[in-house]
C-alpha cells in the first residue's frame, strides 16, 4: 500500500523525491538518512506500477528504488517512466548481472548500486546521481542544438543557392540579403529560408495528372 510522506524539516530547494521499495526495513533507513536533507520523499509505494498512473501535485525530481532483482519488466518500466518524466533515477539492489545492469544504463539509470546501502553512502550517491543526469541532460541539449543548427544550416544554403541562380548574385550577397529580410520580417534566418523553399515548390510547374 503507498503512501505519501513529508521531511519534518523545511529546506530551501528542496528535491522532491519518490521512493520504491519491497523491502520495509531499509525503506525507513532511508526516510531517516533523508529526514533531514533537502530530500523531501514525497511518495513511497512498493511497485513502479502505482507511478504510472498517478497525478502529481508536485512534480517528482528523483526516484529512489531498492529491490532485490532488476528484472526487464522492472526495468521496462523505469524506460517509460524516464521517457515521459526525465529525472535521476537511482537503484539499490543485490542483481550484480551484466545484463541487468547494461538494461538498467539504457532506461536512463542514473546510479546503479549492488550492494551498497548504507546510510552513510546515501547522500554522496544522490549528489553524484543528480550531478550526472544534468550533465547528461545538458549533452543531449547540445546534441539537439547541433542537429538543428546543421538542419537549419541546409535549408540556409538551399536558399542561397535558389536566389543566386534567381538574382545572378554572389553566394555573400545572397547571404546577405537573407540576413536583412528575416531581421526586416523579425524572422529566424532558416525559417524565412524555409519560406522561399516552400514557396518555391509551389510555383515549380508540375506535370499534369492523367
Amino acid at each position: 500500500m503507498s503512501t505519501v510522506a513529508m521531511n519534518s524539516t523545511t529546506i530551501d530547494n528542496v528535491i522532491n523525491t519518490i521512493v520504491i521499495s519491497e523491502q520495509p526495513l531499509l525503506t525507513a533507513k532511508l526516510s531517516a538518512a533523508l529526514a533531514t536533507t533537502e530530500y523531501k520523499i514525497i511518495f513511497e509505494g512498493s511497485t513502479l506500477q502505482q507511478l504510472l498512473s498517478l497525478k502529481w501535485s508536485e512534480e517528482p525530481q528523483l526516484i529512489i528504488a531498492i529491490m532485490d532483482t532488476s528484472d526487464n519488466q522492472v526495468l521496462s518500466k523505469f524506460k517509460v517512466i524516464n521517457e515521459q518524466f526525465p529525472m535521476p533515477i537511482v537503484i539499490f539492489t543485490h542483481d550484480d548481472r551484466d545484463d541487468a545492469i547494461e538494461q538498467a544504463i539504457e532506461a536512463g539509470v542514473s546510479a546503479y548500486i549492488v550492494d551498497g546501502f548504507r546510510e552513510d553512502r546515501v547522500q554522496p550517491i544522490l549528489r553524484t546521481a543528480l550531478l550526472r543526469f544534468k550533465q547528461y541532460q545538458s549533452m543531449k541539449t547540445q546534441l539537439k542544438d547541433l542537429k538543428t543548427s546543421l538542419a537549419d544550416r541546409k535549408v540556409i544554403d538551399r536558399a542561397k543557392g535558389l536566389i543566386m541562380e534567381q538574382r545572378q548574385c554572389t553566394e555573400d550577397e545572397a547571404y546577405r540579403l537573407l540576413r536583412s529580410s528575416a531581421m526586416n520580417q523579425n524572422m529566424r534566418l532558416a525559417q524565412l529560408a524555409q519560406n522561399i523553399l516552400a514557396t518555391a515548390n509551389l510555383l515549380e510547374p508540375k506535370k499534369r495528372c492523367n
